[in-house]
């Protein structure tokens, strides 16, 4: 590895020392007097970001790329960050060089590439028809912008009257209303050939290269089927919610990612270690064995899985189907520390195993005795171990409960009818409507996006206090909460630095104050108590 030059190590002095303005200029120079050194780019661009002053951190990172020259890794290290600059970009006209950009971030299959949807969209407005970024959008992204899809809808229809099987979007288009789970209106249009596809997979594609994205997508749901019904099981659902949960989510697993996590290579234990409650002399040692408590298409156990190769990964649900899609996924990037198994968290001691980490992501508030779903996690976590909970937040939902109240006002069905009659009234509100709101959400653009969002069978939503009881009521005590910068900026706004940041009664605080604040989850970090030692 290329030794790093003296300006550079300079700035990175200046920057540790929170002298930012001299470090951004000191980056500036070593850029200038040794233009090969990329991490210098990347330095520049993060600290121009930080600032706020997003096109030139942009135009750095282009300066980089133009640098990099066809060393692949160093081209994707780049296009990261752009990545994350980009999706914050709202442009109101053609910008070619943009264009670009965007198509390059889409063609990197290591890139998560949703985040780019409302910014391709946006762009897209004002595209020709002919253009290659329209083709890149739809075959990589999920539409997340209510105009987009009224566009894009419009062109279907058109598709659809004139029976244009030749048409150069066709294939691009059928694509993407498959990934939606075709959540759109139906037409009134009868279909046949080709552009049956635009409502529904049909037995049989066209033996051409531009619809292969989609004949994969079928070969992928057979691989999946199959898969399915070899996964081990240790124990069928506990009761007739688990039942509904697990009807659920074999009609529509969610959700149907795309690109995998970030490779973010950890010292898993260290991470722990460094939580500011935790009880280090009580952790267990590595190499630590982690339980994923309703992984669902394993988009999490996949991610820590890779974080940290020496962790060995089990990970259960009640959905065969989604296990089968996070299996797929897992053995495409030949993942050896992950196992996936079929059953209840309720029934987790039917194992007989015993972990040193557990999660349990947005699984608990979608139980009939969400304390008895921790208890029994809690149960299969050895002494001095850690669970990491994500819960709906009271507050945050509000928009989802009025959803929920008109739902059950208008006989509305968690079915493909049902939820695109839902859609319909949601899309058709004024934008200062509250349930307008839920246009904002990425899952209101798929169907079982939109399932899981307003019409899943239970789910329960949590205030601090209430979350307090939870972690009391099954032995663990708080030793860690997950909040995003902004959140913590209004924290320390409100209460001070110096404020400990494991009281929720503070957060609560600034939750009322900002009450979308944790409008994904309430994340926090918890850990069992070691045995007592005998006198």
């Amino acid at each position: 590895m290329r030794a790093a030059p003296e300006p550079f190590l300079l700035a990175q002095q200046l920057a540790r020392s929170g002298r930012l303005p001299e470090a951004r200029a000191a980056y500036a120079r070593s850029v200038d007097a040794h233009p090969d050194f990329l991490p210098g780019y990347l330095a520049l661009s993060g600290l121009a970001a930080h600032h706020g002053d997003y096109i030139p951190a942009i135009e750095v990172l282009r300066a980089a790329l133009g640098r990099a020259g066809g060393n692949a890794a160093a081209r994707h290290a780049i296009r990261r960050p752009l990545a994350a600059l980009l999706a914050m970009l709202r442009p109101a006209d053609y910008d070619a060089r943009l264009a670009a950009d965007l198509l390059a971030c889409l063609a990197d299959d290591q890139l998560d590439p949703q985040p780019l949807a409302r910014v391709t969209a946006a762009l897209l407005r004002h595209a020709e028809d002919a253009d290659p970024l329209w083709n890149a959008f739809l075959t990589r992204c999920i539409n997340t912008d209510p105009d987009m899809e009224a566009r894009l809808v419009a062109m279907r229809d058109t598709l659809i009257r004139s029976d244009d099987a030749h048409s150069p979007l066709l294939p691009a288009l059928a694509f993407h209303a498959f990934a939606s789970q075709y959540v759109w209106p139906e037409p009134e249009i009868p279909r046949e050939g080709p552009v049956k596809a635009l409502t529904a997979l049909p037995a049989e594609l066209p033996d051409h290269p531009d619809w292969q994205p989609l004949a994969t997508c079928a070969r992928d749901l057979s691989v999946e089927r199959a898969l399915a019904a070899a996964i081990p099981g240790f124990s069928p659902p506990v009761g007739a919610l688990s039942e509904a949960v697990r009807r659920q989510y074999e009609e529509h697993p969610y959700p149907r990612w795309q690109a995998p996590p970030a490779s973010r290579r950890t010292d898993f234990r260290r991470f722990l270690d460094a939580l500011p409650g935790i009880d280090g002399a009580a952790l267990p040692p590595a190499p630590l064995r982690l339980l994923v408590a309703g992984c669902g298409t394993g988009y999490e156990a996949i991610d820590m899985a890779r974080m940290d190769p020496g962790l060995t990964v089990t990970a259960v649900d009640l959905s065969r189907m989604s296990l089968a899609f996070a299996r797929r996924k897992a053995t495409e990037l030949g993942l050896a520390n992950l196992r996936f198994l079929y059953g209840d968290i309720l029934a987790l001691a039917a194992l007989d195993e015993t972990f040193d980490v557990a999660t349990a992501t947005g699984v608990l508030h979608h139980m009939a005795d969400p304390d008895g779903g921790l208890a029994s996690v809690a149960g299969a976590v050895r002494p001095g171990g850690v669970i990491r909970v994500a819960l709906y937040s009271h507050r945050a939902r509000a928009p989802v409960r009025a959803a929920h109240a008109l739902i059950a006002e208008r006989g509305w069905q968690g079915d493909a009818e049902g939820i695109r009659a839902f859609r319909a009234h949601i899309l058709s509100l004024p934008a200062g409507d509250p349930l307008a709101m839920l246009r904002g959400s990425e899952d209101f653009y798929s169907l079982s996006g939109c399932r899981d969002l307003v019409f899943h069978v239970h789910e329960r939503q949590y205030r601090f206090p209430e979350i307090a009881a939870l972690v009391a009521g099954a032995g663990l005590r708080l030793a860690g909460f997950d909040a995003a910068p902004e959140a913590v900026a209004h924290f320390q706004a409100m209460h001070g630095a110096a404020s400990d940041p494991l009281d929720l009664d503070l957060w609560d605080a600034v939750e009322a104050e900002h009450p979308f604040l944790f409008a994904g989850m309430i994340h926090f970090w918890c850990q069992k108590p070691a045995q007592l030692q005998s006198p």
